[in-house]
């Protein structure tokens, strides 16, 4: 009882700290284009929920947001509950959590206008209710397969763990949600077969940090040894498979599938934890050591994450910082507001990102390229500025 008692403790001190963090960056952040598409023209469930959070709370960034944010802390409960049970030790599980609350990946998700979230919630509770009851939530599969596309290679997978298992029902009617599931959201493979098997695993690399992701390309291999693999590995291979394959000729939008192979984290701590434990302290060096490198270079990463809007001091120009499109829009519109000026002509994409800030079409110009005579608004962060507009008529 103690020690659960402990690990509770633990977990909750993470998510207060966790919470701290991602609240600093959530003020620091603008909304992009493609979600400010979202917003106004709702085509997922991501769309959906940001845009009634935003009818109850008003028209914000924290109003956008809150719904992804609260989800967030949602699944490292679920990811704590699963690895729980899947691991020997209930320290193992608030590890997984820690982990889960580190990697650069999820934090990012965690407060942007997307279906990660949801699609990571889902196939958890599928996960822990396979589980704990050793059997399909046949009703669960049916919701999934309405919700979004990355689903359908969660049955894909499911496919395979009933042919592991030799469950022929499952296999049947994984193959029909996997059908519908294609008949409601599709998948697009066209144009000029083109390479970017390097471009999709540099994604792949900050999604876990670098070190971490080659762990866990390990961890895949030593679990496919095993003669009955649970479904969480099925799942993660599949996603992996996929994006790999799908890169050898074609641009491959890793966001929609990487959410479903942070599920392999209760897989890596119970390999790391299982080959660390068999061991005599003394001959535990070539296992810990790693170990901190691993763990000193998420931490980099991660830190990177929530350093995003300090960072652009150490970039010469701003379109050059890695979140560009998640920043500068939120400044423009207030400098706007101060200037009373309600509305402006401006490129596509900064148009729909100012309209979520109140500021409409029409009026002054604005552009990014100087102008004689024209109204200068620069944006400053940290005493640095990191970009001017021009507004002029």
């Amino acid at each position: 009882m103690k020690s659960q008692t402990r690990s509770f403790f633990w977990l909750f001190s993470l998510f207060f700290l966790s919470l701290g963090a991602l609240l600093w960056l959530l003020s620091t952040l603008s909304i992009s284009y493609n979600e400010a598409q979202e917003f106004f023209n709702p085509q997922h469930f991501c769309g959906f929920v940001s845009s009634y959070s935003a009818k109850i709370l008003g028209q914000n960034d924290w109003s956008l947001r809150l719904p992804f944010l609260l989800l967030h802390f949602c699944n490292a409960f679920l990811m704590f509950y699963f690895a729980r049970d899947f691991l020997k030790h209930s320290n193992d599980a608030v590890f997984c959590a820690l982990l889960f609350l580190l990697l650069p990946g999820v934090n990012a998700v965690a407060l942007l206008v997307s279906n990660s979230g949801i699609v990571i919630c889902l196939t958890l509770i599928l996960c822990i209710w396979v589980q704990k009851n050793n059997t399909i939530p046949y009703g669960l599969l049916l919701i999934m397969a309405f919700v979004d596309k990355s689903f359908a290679l969660v049955f894909i997978a499911l496919i395979f763990y009933g042919i592991e298992r030799k469950q022929t029902l499952l296999i049947f009617l994984s193959l029909g949600f996997f059908a519908l599931n294609m008949y409601c959201f599709g998948f697009e493979i066209g144009g000029h077969p083109r390479g970017y098997f390097l471009d999709s695993n540099g994604h792949l690399l900050l999604i876990f940090s670098p070190l971490l992701f080659l762990y866990f390309l390990y961890t895949l291999y030593r679990y496919f040894n095993q003669s009955k693999r649970p479904l969480v590995w099925h799942i993660a291979s599949v996603a992996l498979g996929f994006i790999w394959l799908l890169s050898l000729r074609q641009r491959v939008q890793t966001e929609f599938f990487a959410p479903l192979l942070i599920l392999a984290i209760p897989l890596m701590v119970n390999l790391y934890f299982s080959g660390l434990r068999v061991r005599l302290p003394q001959f535990r060096a070539r296992y810990t050591i790693p170990f901190l490198a691993t763990f000193l270079v998420l931490l980099l990463c991660s830190g990177m994450l929530f350093l995003s809007k300090p960072l652009f001091v150490l970039f010469p120009t701003a379109n050059e910082h890695f979140a560009f499109r998640h920043f500068i829009a939120k400044e423009v519109a207030q400098a706007l507001h101060s200037q009373g000026i309600k509305r402006v002509k401006t490129e596509a994409k900064m148009q729909e990102r100012l309209k979520f800030y109140g500021i409409s079409k029409g009026g002054l110009r604005l552009s990014n390229s100087p102008r004689a005579n024209a109204l200068r608004i620069p944006i400053y962060y940290y005493d640095k500025k990191v970009a001017t507009f021009y507004a002029y008529d």
